[in-house]
C-alpha cells in the first residue's frame, strides 16, 4: 500500500479447495431447497449432524483465516481493510443488486411493475449492504407459497457467513493496529472459544448475529493461528495424518461438538501449502469461489422454482451447480479482479 510490491507466499491448492468447499454447499443446500429440510443429506444421515454444507463453510473460514492473516503481515491496518474491502463489496454489491431489481421484480407476489413501483428499493438495497443477514430476505420476495414452508422468502440464505467474514477482518484490523496479532493471542482465542460451547449451547440467544459469531469465528481464528504456526514452520504429513485419525475418531464419539471438525484444520492447510500435492490449480478458470458461493443459494431457488412437481434433490444439484460456476467465473473476470487491481491505491498509508 506505499507503492511497494508486495512479495508473499503464493499457495495454488486454495483455489480448487475453496471452489470444492462452495460447491459442498450447494450440495448440502439442495436437499434443503428441494425437499425443505437437510434430514436426508448423506453426512446428516450418516452421524445425526451436521452436513457437507457446513463443512464447506468451516473449510471457507479455515482457508480464509490463514489467507487473511497471510495479508495482513503486509503494510497498515487501514491498507489491509481496503484490500479487503475491495475482495469482498464489489462481488456482493452486485448480487445484491441482482437479487433486489431481478429476482425480486421476477418472483414478487405483486408483479413487476407492481414491486417496482415500491419505493423502498434503495433502502432496501442499501441496508442488505450494510446488514447481509437483511439480504437473505428481502421485502415482497417469494418463490412460492410461504405456508409451505419458511423457506419460500430466503432469496439468499448463504449470506450470513459474510458478516460474520467481515466482522473477523475488523479484528484482524483492530489486533495490526495494536501490534497484537501474535500466535498467543490467537491461541488464547481459539481455547476460549472452543470451550465455549461446552458450557453454553445457546450464549446469545437474543443476539442471533453473536451466536452465530462464537459458532463460526473459532474456524477463522484457528486458520489465523495456523498461519502464524506454519509461517516458521512447515506443516508435517505425520502430524496431518495423526490429525485426521483424532478428527474422525471425534466425529464418531462425540458427534453433538460443534467444534470436533477443527481437527481436520491441519490436513487441509497441509494440502493446501504442500509442495508435493498439485490439486488443479484453476490459473485459466480465476478464483470462482467467492461468486460461486455468493449466487448458489438464488441459483437454486430458481431452478426448484423452475422445476415445480419435479423438483429432487438431484436435479437441483445438477442444474445449480455449473449454472452457479458460471455465474461465479463471470463475477471474477468481468468484476472482482479488477476491483483488486484498485488494491495498489495508496487511499490508506
Amino acid at each position: 500500500m506505499d507503492g511497494r510490491e508486495i512479495e508473499k507466499a503464493f499457495y495454488p491448492n486454495f483455489n480448487m479447495i475453496r471452489l470444492v468447499a462452495a460447491s459442498m454447499v450447494i450440495f448440502s443446500h439442495a436437499f434443503l431447497i428441494s425437499e425443505k429440510t437437510s434430514a436426508n443429506e448423506p453426512f446428516r444421515r450418516l452421524l445425526g449432524q451436521g452436513t457437507f454444507g457446513i463443512f464447506g463453510v468451516y473449510a471457507f473460514f479455515i482457508t480464509s483465516g490463514f489467507l487473511v492473516t497471510q495479508s495482513a503481515q503486509f503494510g497498515s491496518a487501514g491498507g489491509f481493510l481496503w484490500r479487503r474491502a475491495l475482495r469482498i463489496y464489489p462481488a456482493f454489491a452486485v448480487c445484491t443488486l441482482l437479487s433486489v431489481y431481478v429476482l425480486g421484480a421476477l418472483f414478487s407476489p405483486l408483479g413487476i411493475s407492481g414491486y417496482l413501483l415500491k419505493s423502498l428499493h434503495v433502502k432496501t438495497t442499501l441496508h442488505s449492504l450494510f446488514d447481509p443477514n437483511f439480504g437473505m430476505t428481502l421485502p415482497h420476495v417469494q418463490f412460492y407459497d410461504p405456508a409451505i414452508s419458511w423457506l419460500a422468502t430466503f432469496v439468499n440464505g448463504s449470506l450470513w457467513t459474510i458478516g460474520q467474514e467481515i466482522f473477523c477482518y475488523l479484528i484482524i484490523a483492530g489486533l495490526m493496529a495494536i501490534g497484537l496479532l501474535r500466535a498467543q493471542l490467537m491461541a488464547l482465542v481459539l481455547a476460549v472459544g472452543v470451550t465455549w460451547q461446552l458450557f453454553f449451547d445457546h450464549p446469545w440467544p437474543n443476539i442471533r448475529f453473536l451466536t452465530d459469531f462464537t459458532f463460526i469465528a473459532p474456524y477463522f481464528c484457528c486458520g489465523s493461528l495456523l498461519w502464524i504456526v506454519m509461517e516458521k514452520r512447515q506443516p508435517n504429513i505425520v502430524l496431518a495424518l495423526i490429525f485426521v485419525v483424532l478428527g474422525v475418531l471425534c466425529l464418531v464419539i462425540w458427534p453433538n461438538y460443534f467444534y470436533r471438525p477443527m481437527l481436520f484444520a491441519y490436513p487441509l492447510i497441509y494440502i493446501a501449502t504442500s509442495p508435493v500435492i498439485r490439486l488443479p490449480t484453476l490459473e485459466r478458470v480465476g478464483d470462482v469461489s467467492y461468486g460461486t458461493y455468493l449466487y448458489g443459494w438464488p441459483v437454486e431457488q430458481v431452478m426448484n422454482h423452475a422445476l415445480g412437481q419435479y423438483s429432487t434433490w438431484w436435479a437441483v444439484f445438477a442444474l445449480s451447480l455449473p449454472a452457479s460456476w458460471l455465474l461465479g467465473w463471470l463475477s471474477w473476470h468481468l468484476l472482482e479482479k479488477r476491483a483488486l487491481r484498485l488494491k495498489r491505491i495508496a487511499l490508506l498509508r
